[in-house]
């Protein structure tokens, strides 16, 4: 869903703020949600004004603004996005595997890698970009079998909680510059330029360091999200972290059932 800037600017608004079988690791998460109570430290949001009709997107599959975790599953649960397209190949981005983004995703990450060429901060390559509600399902199941429940819980998100099927996520590497899908990307050329340029083109670095507590997820470099432009910059600007805290949503470290049964047990 687009805002239109003079709309926001007339209303004096500033953003903010497959169920699976598996056995929770309910010591663990019992430490994590005691530890957090004990804390007892507020999620440093941003004020949100009344305009329901933009937080309201954050629930839509079909917006920008979707904002989908452990806690917060796509409607419906095997959401398909209308406008995928092939991301295009160019001497500043190799998509060589003709993976698909939506089509506003695809133009804006096209657009980056030509800025980023320019920039001498290498040639981007296209990873991962959208996955379906099935393949999302046979990926966790392939990380449980690589590193077990508690690792894939942390890697991979379960069919139908994963930004991948949205559309609007694609994981990146600059092949030359080694790291690729590695956490040291985060230390090479491209990938600095992307934690500090990314946001011109209406992306965000989703799961930063010592987020894991709010994302649920390690940190990932590679990982960029579309938001579009506006809100990209408001959030690159006001030195947030998570789209939770952006929007003032609870964290997501865990999923509703394992908290459920981490609690009653």
């Amino acid at each position: 869903m687009f805002v239109p800037p003079i709309v926001l600017l007339a209303l004096g608004l500033t953003f903010i703020s497959q169920p699976g079988a598996f056995a929770p690791q309910h010591e663990l998460v019992i430490q994590a949600i005691d530890e957090r109570k004990a804390a007892d430290k507020p999620a440093a949001t941003l004020a949100l004004a009344s305009y329901h009709q933009t937080r309201l997107a954050t629930e839509q599959g079909g917006s920008d603004f979707v904002v989908v975790n452990k806690q917060r599953p796509l409607k419906p649960i095997d959401y398909q996005p209308v406008n995928l397209r092939e991301i295009k190949s160019s001497k500043s981005l190799d998509n060589s595997r003709g993976l698909q983004l939506s089509n506003q995703a695809a133009t804006a990450l096209e657009e980056l890698a030509e800025d980023m060429k320019a920039a001498g901060a290498g040639k981007l390559f296209v990873n991962s970009a959208f996955r379906s509600f099935d393949y999302q399902q046979e990926l966790f199941k392939s990380k449980t079998r690589q590193y077990g429940v508690a690792g894939a819980l942390v890697r991979s998100a379960k069919a139908g909680h994963s930004e991948h099927q949205t559309g609007l996520a694609v994981d990146v590497s600059v092949p030359e510059q080694g790291c690729a899908i590695m956490q040291c990307f985060g230390d090479t050329t491209g990938g600095k330029w992307l934690a500090q340029n990314s946001w011109k083109h209406g992306f965000i670095i989703r799961y930063e360091k010592d987020t894991t507590s709010t994302t649920g997820y390690t940190y990932e470099p590679w990982h960029l999200r579309y938001v579009g432009v506006q809100l990209a910059t408001l959030y690159s600007k006001t030195g947030m972290k998570t789209l939770e805290d952006f929007w003032g949503f609870s964290a997501a470290e865990f999923y509703l059932e394992e908290t459920a049964s981490s609690t009653s047990n």
